[in-house]
């Protein structure tokens, strides 16, 4: 393999008289560090050039100042309200990590240490967009972006044939044992050989139509020309790059093909770039970052190891056994036996996989397979492949970077953050926390309950809500405490600098944000959700939100979206008169859906089977409004309800909630739902089923029906005899369910009544023994065998 790559051509001696040196990189690499750390001292550049976005080097020395803790990202982000990316005029975003491995991080460290100048010379990201083809590069529909992309070093036949040729399973595996453990016992001429043979040869079969697709060309173009323009005021420069595009900018300079680029102009609230905490996990190229390699947290401790040492021999073999030592202690904490057998045959294993795979030391695929073979007793599983979790987990790192220079958060990282040390929450610990608020005689606690809502309706994660009143749900109103627990995370700061361009406090962007939802989610029941969320975060609608929402009522043709808007409504009403509220807008929209339902009552009596809950939940709604805050529709809603029942086609369960809710506006109305009742207990039989859907419906809206006299218990009764065994079983559910809204008492009180019906004492059933079905079902049939033996077919039933 060496062979090939030495032998290509691109592949020259490095020039350290050359007033350029081109230094190829993978991204995140130590190996690539560690030589380009040894070339800096050697070749003594007077100004170091980095592939990253022009407009991010005022954060170079946030990077590198002595307060910032790795790992750390670049999140840059682009609003395109010019529509210069497309016609959507989308908002996006990009991260742009680094590790103590990133070769970027480790140019900008040195040429702060030798005093020199760092520059970043890549396109800025809204200009990377503006010049990517759809579902190309940075535009690809991928859950996270990264401003540098190493995925070419995995695509193509080049590197397949290689680990064909090696041997090799993965390309992962073929990297970590020709670069990141072979490139450590090369000289940096002969890894920077090896390197640019590797990726000229990866380019060879990428067409230009892809590159200029992808943004690659035009990236090219305008770092070649800043190159150039960098030669011209310093006398040695050196430029380091992903290692696809080196070859490129050889062309480039060497053909002098390359022409400067006029950047687009855009207010400052459209793109910029700020400083972030990151973590490994989110570096992790096995969770989707295409940039990123496997584990690392491994590979920032080799870079701390090859960073302290003279030599870099034995580094890996150090940290390898580290690890494993580190997974079986850890394992045993988590209740799986290794035992120091296991662990000595492990080691042994590692290094004799690494001697047969004429690896130079062990490296991590070699853990894991020594861990697969010596720690899991018997047939690996999903429950005894722990150890491997264990081990991925601390291969990959739980470690979360910090930045050091306050001046350049952003703005609502900083507002979070000043919010937190004002309400005593320790946000800097990365266990969760708990605390317990007062709703209604603790000002702090009402303030930190808002600032939770406010976190959760920004997605930032930071708040989990544990117990408490759930207005969303109508569950639990009655509380007056909130118990929360909260985390900050990686994904906190990216979730708030995401809003950064809805405001510059988290109160101006939770503001912003509910008006863009608005915006874009035009449903009822969405902006009633948007109102009580408003509620609980103490931000008070605007005049135009409220012209939106009454908008959005008036152009909702949903009946389901009307009527669960108003459920959000009335609730939201009720709270605001507990906390003494005054907002007579909310009222308006709770007078709005109503009448809108109203109008399309009757047309809900044979809705779908499957929406007949949710329609009865509504209508009851309707009822308790009606009932309690719109008196004056009471009436309105009664002649709804009867021409509603009076539909031809009719859902039994919503049927018997309409006629329940009829009977509790007026006792006139219980003839009719016993009328009706009868009319399905008279029917067919698949009328008779229906009728058990009719009695819950009627059961769900006024159980009080039952226990003014005993007809409707004695029709159920009626309903149940009638039939036939396996058509009992088949309405049973419903009764169950129709039954179920009594209390234990009413319940009592129901079977008493049902016993009297069957001339029976209360008490007596329930001091029977219970028979057993099955033994009951053998019996029936053993007797009916013994009547056809003698011949009398109708003796069971003889008198």
């Amino acid at each position: 393999m060496e062979r090939i790559l030495f032998s290509s051509k691109g592949a020259e001696i490095i020039d350290y008289s050359s007033p350029l040196i081109l230094y190829p990189i993978r991204h995140h690499s130590p190996v690539c560090s560690y030589h380009l750390i040894k070339i800096i001292e050697k070749y003594r550049p007077d100004i170091i050039l980095i592939e990253g976005p022009e407009n991010a080097n005022h954060l170079i020395d946030v990077l590198t100042d002595e307060k910032t803790e790795l790992p750390a990202a670049f999140y840059c982000y682009y609003k395109d309200t010019k529509a210069f990316v497309s016609e959507d005029k989308k908002d996006f975003k990009c991260y742009y990590p680094f590790q103590y491995s990133s070769p970027e991080y480790n140019g900008a460290i040195q040429a702060k240490k030798l005093g020199i100048p760092a520059e970043f010379i890549d396109l800025p990201y809204s200009e990377l967009l503006i010049n990517t083809a759809e579902n190309h590069g940075m535009r690809k529909n991928v859950e996270k972006h990264s401003y540098t992309d190493d995925s070419r070093f995995t695509k193509g036949e080049f590197y397949k044939r290689l680990c064909e040729k090696t041997g090799m399973r993965s390309f992962e595996e073929f990297w970590e044992k020709y670069f990141e453990i072979g490139g450590l016992y090369m000289s940096s001429d002969d890894f920077v050989r090896q390197m640019s043979a590797y990726c000229t040869l990866m380019r060879v079969d990428v067409a230009n139509d892809e590159l200029e697709a992808d943004g690659t060309l035009v990236r090219e173009q305008y770092m070649a020309y800043n190159i150039s323009e960098a030669m011209k005021k310093y006398g040695k420069v050196l430029a380091v790059t992903g290692g696809f595009h080196t070859a490129g900018l050889k062309n480039l300079l060497n053909s002098k093909k390359y022409k400067p680029y006029k950047l687009h102009k855009f207010s400052q609230k459209d793109h910029g770039c700020y400083p972030m905490a990151y973590s490994y996990r989110a570096s992790d190229a096995l969770r989707g970052y295409a940039s990123g390699m496997m584990y690392p947290g491994f590979y920032d401790n080799i870079m701390k190891k090859l960073t302290e040492c003279e030599q870099p021999d034995g580094v890996y073999g150090e940290q390898t056994m580290t690890l494993l030592v580190r997974t079986a202690k850890e394992a045993s904490k988590r209740d799986v036996q290794v035992t120091m057998s296991d662990i000595t045959a492990a080691y042994t294993m590692m290094n004799g996989l690494a001697a047969l795979r004429n690896s130079k030391e062990t490296g991590i695929s070699e853990v894991f397979d020594s861990v697969t073979s010596c720690f899991i007793k018997g047939e690996k599983t999903i429950s005894s492949s722990l150890p491997l979790d264990i081990l991925s987990e601390l291969a990959t790192g739980s470690g979360i970077g910090h930045i050091g220079d306050t001046h350049h958060i952003p703005p609502l990282v900083a507002d979070f953050e000043k919010q937190c040390g004002e309400l005593g929450l320790k946000y800097q610990t990365a266990v969760p926390v708990k605390v317990e608020v007062s709703l209604f005689n603790s000002k702090k606690g009402q303030l930190i309950s808002r600032f939770m809502h406010r976190m959760n309706f920004l997605g930032t994660g930071f708040a989990k809500f544990l117990k408490g009143p759930d207005i969303h749900n109508n569950r639990d109103r009655s509380r007056v405490r909130e118990e929360w627990q909260f985390r900050r995370s990686p994904e906190v700061d990216a979730a708030l600098i995401d809003h950064t361009t809805d405001g510059f406090t988290i109160m101006e962007a939770c503001g912003t944000y509910a008006e863009k939802l608005l915006n874009a989610h035009r449903r009822c029941e969405t902006a009633a959700g948007i109102a009580v969320d408003c509620f609980l975060m103490g931000i008070p609608l605007t005049s135009a939100e409220q012209e939106k929402i009454d908008s959005i009522i008036t152009d909702e043709g949903d009946f389901f979206s009307i009527g669960n808007g108003l459920s959000s409504f009335n609730t939201l009403l009720g709270l605001q008169r507990l906390y003494e509220f005054k907002d007579g807008s909310t009222l308006k929209y709770v007078i709005r859906c109503f009448d809108k339902l109203i109008s399309a009552l009757p047309s809900m009596a044979d809705v779908p089977t499957e929406r007949s809950e949710e329609t009865v939940k509504i209508i009851r709604l309707m009822y308790m409004i009606a009932a309690n805050t719109l008196t004056d529709r009471l009436g309105t809603f009664e002649s709804a309800l009867l021409t509603m029942t009076s539909s031809r086609e009719k859902d039994p369960l919503v049927h018997g909630a309409a006629m329940g809710l009829l009977c509790a506006v007026s006792e006139k109305h219980r003839s009719s739902a016993e009328r009706f009742a009868k009319g399905y207990l008279s029917g067919s039989l698949e009328i008779r089923k229906k009728g058990a859907d009719y009695l819950r419906g009627l059961f769900t809206t006024s159980k009080d029906i039952v226990f003014t006299n005993n007809s409707f218990l004695e029709m159920t009764d009626k309903l149940i005899i009638s039939m036939e065994f396996d058509d009992f079983l088949e309405i049973l559910p419903s009764l169950k369910l129709a039954f179920s809204v009594f209390t234990p008492s009413e319940l009592q009180l129901t079977a008493k009544t049902a016993a009297e019906l069957h001339g029976m004492k209360e008490g007596e059933i329930l001091g029977r023994k219970a028979v057993n079905e099955k033994m009951f079902r053998f019996g029936e049939s053993f007797d009916v065998r013994i009547c056809e033996t003698i011949g009398k077919e109708n003796l069971l039933y003889d008198k």
